[in-house]
């Protein structure tokens, strides 16, 4: 069991952020290939796919980061402003996605 006290650490946080960076990156790419379904070519479906790519290198970055830190000499402030980078990367790649989301309910609501 992980102690309360190790959570609460700068490399701690940067565990739980980039934990919870690829929980919402994983949704985040779930949510877009269901979006890209639904626009099967074209400008947006084009730039879809692409944003896709881009959060599937997200998420790889996320998950490697747990192999990839140790080299930073166990820098604690590192620890953490990786964790945080990751993690609101996460936050506006679901934003993008829900702006996306709101845009095609528009566009189908006007045809």
């Amino acid at each position: 069991m992980v102690e309360l006290n190790y959570i609460f650490t700068l490399k701690g946080l940067f565990y739980v952020l980039v934990v919870l960076g690829a929980i919402i990156m994983f949704a985040n790419m779930v949510i877009a290939a269901y979006l890209k379904k639904r626009i099967p070519g074209g400008f947006v479906g084009k730039w879809l796919t692409i944003m896709w790519v881009f959060m599937l290198f997200f998420f790889i970055a996320e998950a490697g980061a747990f192999f990839f830190i140790s080299s930073l000499n166990n820098i604690d402030l590192s620890y953490f402003l990786i964790g945080a980078v990751l993690f609101f990367g996460s936050i506006f790649v679901g934003i993008v996605n829900r702006f996306i989301y709101h845009l095609i309910r528009e566009l189908e609501i006007q045809k």
